[in-house]
């Protein structure tokens, strides 16, 4: 495994590399305080990465055939700025259908960090979810996004409003999981690892 695979194993669901935010502030001499002054942060286009199939993240006893798994095996991902909104897709080895209580997220940045964030989009038993994790003044911010993906066969697409979303980076994180045997399976994808 990978040293890249391995930090992003330390999420349940995907750590990615993204980008910071910069920010000025102090005082000059005696108790006059000059503001603070934030540097605004543009947004990127997106970004898409392309990934080999059956290199998941196996625990140990759990066989590379589970029915499911390729449902989370990602071979091409991309998260596109298209006007208010970023076009998310991935495509898996197998139908996203089959996968057992999946999910899937586009992310930047660490945890913690002003501009980071994770799209958690999860198929359980009940149909999906989407959250929006957030991390602003370094307090993680969860809420519930009212955007349900939309599978045909092998690809996942969700379209989500940039409202809400920090300034998109140049590099984002793909991920997925699912549980088999008790066990957490994971796959990534990102531009950065090549």
């Amino acid at each position: 495994m990978s040293a890249a695979r391995r930090g992003v194993a330390l999420l349940a669901a995907v750590v990615l590399a993204g980008a910071g935010l910069a920010a000025c502030g102090g005082s000059s001499g005696g108790d006059a305080a000059v503001p603070e002054a934030t540097i605004p942060v543009s947004s990127s286009t997106g970004d898409s990465c392309t990934d080999a199939t059956g290199d998941l993240d196996l625990p140990a006893g759990v066989p590379a055939s589970t029915p499911g798994l390729s449902g989370i095996d990602i071979v091409k991902a991309s998260a596109t700025v298209d006007g208010d909104q970023l076009d998310v897709s991935m495509t898996m080895a197998g139908p996203v259908d089959a996968a057992p209580s999946a999910t899937y997220v586009v992310a930047q940045g660490d945890p913690l960090g002003a501009l980071s964030f994770e799209l958690r989009m999860v198929h359980g038993t009940d149909g999906w979810t989407t959250t929006l994790i957030t991390w602003p003044e370094a307090k993680e911010t969860r809420t519930t996004v009212a955007v349900t993906p939309v599978v045909a066969g092998d690809t996942l697409t969700a379209t989500v409003p940039l409202q809400g979303l920090p300034p998109i980076a140049l590099a984002l994180q793909f991920g997925t999981s699912a549980q088999a045997g008790g066990s957490l399976v994971i796959d990534d994808c990102s531009s950065l690892s090549g």
